[in-house]
């Protein structure tokens, strides 16, 4: 049975955004306030978006739920997506491993395995091509909601496990550790933010030249 969510749960954690201003690039970081126990929801899956909400179209290996809006065409493409969303997961994964350890946390390795079928991943389909007018830089990005007016290649949710990002997918490790600490917070004791820790996640590159990708030729292999 699925547990009741608090309405009064307010956005917590470390959510890191990339947005773009009428003076250029901008790197944006926002600071909410860790969860605690007395706030952390409860109940296993209480943070699992609804089925209602989340209508996936393809499963990575790893086991996340994806909904692409049509956006991967070829089985190529699908594949290649697959793969680079759980390579950014294998980063994210090994970095918390090695960072939790702490009283309260024994069962945080077999939280971490469990993670990917959790979390609700949503490539957007409101990006456009935009270029920063100092630095030239052209990428896909869509409308943020925290600065309207700027733009975002990735955000996620506090009140449950979802991610959206542009097609590229730059972005998704960052915002993958805030999910990851998200869901052991309300589960375990933790003694580090993973949100922190782990959020310095490489761009990973597809397999193909998904151009137009933010700085593809800076990602790694």
């Amino acid at each position: 049975m699925r547990v009741a969510r608090f309405n009064f749960i307010a956005p917590l954690a470390l959510a890191f955004s990339i947005a773009l201003s009428s003076c250029g690039t901008i790197e944006q970081t926002t600071t909410y306030y860790p969860l605690t126990d007395k706030t952390s929801p409860s109940g296993k899956n209480a943070l699992d978006m609804s089925p209602t909400k989340f209508t996936a179209d393809l499963v990575t290996p790893a086991g996340f739920k994806v909904k692409t809006n049509g956006q991967y065409r070829s089985d190529e493409q699908k594949k290649a997506a697959a793969a680079a969303i759980d390579r950014y997961w294998t980063e994210v994964s090994k970095c918390a491993t090695g960072v939790v350890q702490a009283p309260g946390a024994d069962n945080a390795q077999q939280l971490i395995a469990e993670f990917p079928t959790h979390l609700s991943i949503e490539i957007a389909n409101t990006w456009k091509v935009v270029e920063g007018p100092t630095t030239h830089r052209r990428m896909q990005a869509f409308p943020s909601l925290a600065r309207p007016g700027t733009w975002s290649t990735a955000r996620r949710e506090e009140d449950e496990l979802y991610i959206l990002v542009v097609p590229e997918l730059n972005g998704l490790g960052q915002q993958m550790s805030g999910e990851l600490n998200l869901w052991l917070t309300a589960q375990v004791t933790l003694m580090t933010s993973l949100a922190t820790a782990c959020s310095s996640v490489p761009c990973i590159k597809f397999p193909y030249n998904n151009t137009p990708s933010q700085a593809f030729n800076e990602c790694v292999q």
